[in-house]
């Protein structure tokens, strides 16, 4: 059996072996927590990391406040609902995220046949309408409702019941909170979130919200194939398995992919695992210029951060032991204290309209220095929150 260093990928070339610390730092590298590579611009950083979730309202905000020097709350709100360079709506893995518009063919038919033949399957029961009901009928009236201006979940269901007449009972979870219909007409190209009123959510047409994206300019294997590229500029080195579980689609399919773009890729090896992961060709040398001293601030990640949601083996970032403690059941994340790009600790906060208080759980004792760089981080969130006052309570 050959030893690591002795390994040939497929193209031929010796294999790369890399440290766990080496992958950290670039990843860290790539997902811009490194003091040299915070960004400036919210729709570079959003494509960067291929979308922001966007299940709860502030984990956006937080992903960037993380990332963005001086980031200020406007300037998402800006890019999503004035120039709309970005846009939100359902995308990997069934769920919300934000990602530059011009990026939305890719996603969109990448991931469109997924919803059909698996996430959204729970829509074949009797319980909804049928797919050719729910084509034939309900999704024009949405699209008429939706004709003047984008609208509420509400007011968006009072319409298109009105335009129905006396619709039966597989309609009264149409227009769910969970998603519904409405997470359907996005898999369809149909409609986008628009800029909520008040703390409701607000949808319009996407060929009202975007008119200049054209969703046909790239078939579904194309799209796939580019995902995979720009996921692995933002997540590599990465298996075909973790593209499959950030992405949604099936491991096949992302294996497929892995085989079509092969020429751009590079294939390295985590020191004592035989799994192969991949980058992008142009990468290598980033992890030979990792300077594994420079000192790395901690970071209070939000639920459903980037970080780490972008691989199937959550032991990259999470000693095994901890695991529960942040990845909790139902799918939930938690938000996480990250120091030296490993999770120490889990952390939440509670919000009047003048003080924000932010509790810390760590898995271990912090040393002084940490702990002083967390409290004068949290000071900086009083923009954020439109506090007067933010202050840490450290639970250890």
């Amino acid at each position: 059996m050959p030893k690591d260093s002795e390994r040939h990928s497929l193209s031929g070339n010796d294999v790369k072996t890399v440290t766990l610390e080496q992958l950290t730092r670039l990843y860290l590298d790539k997902q811009f927590l490194l003091p040299k590579t915070k960004k400036e611009n919210v729709v570079a950083v959003a494509g960067a990391l291929c979308g922001l979730q966007s299940q709860m309202p502030l984990t956006p905000y937080f992903s960037l406040w993380n990332r963005i020097k001086g980031f200020k709350p406007e300037m998402l709100d800006t890019a999503l609902y004035d120039d709309r360079s970005l846009v939100k709506t359902w995308s990997v893995r069934g769920t919300v995220h934000i990602f530059p518009s011009k990026d939305l063919p890719i996603y969109h038919n990448a991931l469109k046949r997924m919803w059909f033949e698996h996430h959204g399957r729970y829509m074949g029961s009797p319980e909804w309408p049928s797919l050719e009901e729910r084509r034939e009928l309900i999704y024009p009236n949405i699209l008429k409702a939706l004709a003047k201006k984008p609208l509420k979940r509400k007011e968006l269901d009072a319409r298109v019941r009105k335009m129905m007449g006396n619709a039966p009972k597989s309609y009264e979870r149409l227009f769910s909170a969970w998603g519904g219909i409405l997470k359907e007409t996005s898999y369809m190209g149909l409609t986008v979130f628009a800029e909520p009123s008040g703390r409701e959510a607000c949808f319009a047409r996407l060929d009202q919200w975007l008119p200049e994206i054209g969703l046909d300019k790239i078939g579904e294997s194309q799209a796939r194939d580019k995902l995979l590229l720009k996921y692995l500029q933002g997540f590599g080195p990465a298996s075909h398995q973790d593209f499959a579980c950030w992405s949604g689609l099936l491991a096949g399919e992302a294996r497929q992919s892995i085989e079509s773009v092969h020429s751009q890729l590079e294939e390295v090896h985590l020191e004592g695992s035989g799994k192969r992961l991949w980058m992008l060709k142009s990468n290598p040398k980033e992890i030979e210029e990792m300077d594994l001293e420079e000192k790395v601030p901690p970071r209070l990640l939000p639920k459903f951060d980037p970080y780490l949601l972008g691989h199937k083996e959550r032991t990259r970032a999470i000693e095994e032991g901890f695991l529960k403690k942040v990845c909790r059941p139902a799918g939930d994340i938690a938000a996480v204290l990250l120091v030296n790009g490993r999770v120490h600790g889990t952390w939440n906060y509670r919000k009047t309209k003048k003080r924000l208080t932010v509790a810390i759980t760590p898995f271990r004792k912090l040393d002084e220095e940490t702990i002083a760089q967390l409290e004068l981080s949290i000071t900086n969130l009083t923009a954020v929150f439109k506090v007067h006052e933010a202050r840490m309570v450290l639970n250890q």
